[in-house]
């Protein structure tokens, strides 16, 4: 009896220690130097696919996203390659052309893509989630240090949630390919064939 309760004291313990759940992955130097970059990262565009889909309805849509700053022009074409629609955005306002060329102006980008398409896109957000960068969100990391999902509100206090995969190094940096938005029964897939980082003048 001496030699057992030994034994399976060591077992207990043993299998009490397979029980413990792993940590999810901490916030690390690398993170917070990559996180960092991406802050930094304020000229670049970005070509691929969006799927915009609810309970009633499926977008398939190519886009192109060219980002100065705070500026940006966005282009929604179908897969013929005619223009849904273009839009334009600076610190004047946001232009928008639909696609039968008729020009809108507003202030709120976001509102104005809504009220003209009914496609929502939380553009302002997303100038920073769609690179990585959980920017005013909480959120998670895989255990590369890479944002794998997040969770916040768009400038109308709508609630987003947003998984990432499929990262590839561009140009030194680490930036995700696959993308998906949720939001209530709302879902955006994007499937980026090619990020850009470079400056460029572009209005």
């Amino acid at each position: 009896m001496k030699t057992f309760l030994p034994c399976l004291s060591l077992i207990l313990m043993l299998a009490g220690c397979a029980q413990i759940p792993t940590p999810p992955p901490t916030e690390t130097a690398d993170w917070s130097a990559h996180q960092q970059q991406l802050d930094e990262l304020t000229d670049w565009s970005l070509s691929g696919k969006v799927a915009i889909i609810t309970p009633e309805e499926r977008h398939s849509l190519n886009i192109y996203w060219q980002q100065s700053g705070d500026d940006f022009h966005i282009t929604l074409s179908s897969f013929l390659g005619s223009t849904i629609l273009d839009i334009n955005k600076t610190a004047l306002g946001t232009r928008i052309i639909d696609d039968k060329g008729k020009v809108y102006f507003g202030k709120n980008a976001q509102t104005l893509i809504t009220q003209l398409s009914g496609i929502e896109l939380p553009v302002d957000v997303l100038q920073q989630w769609i690179k990585g960068n959980p920017s005013g969100a909480v959120y998670q990391l895989n255990e590369n240090n890479q944002l794998v999902s997040l969770t916040g509100q768009d400038n109308q206090d709508d609630n987003w949630s947003i998984d990432y995969n499929n990262y590839k190094t561009v140009q030194q940096t680490s930036l995700p390919h696959q993308l998906q938005l949720k939001r209530q029964d709302l879902l955006i897939k994007f499937a980026i064939r090619k990020w850009l980082l470079e400056k460029s003048a572009i209005f």
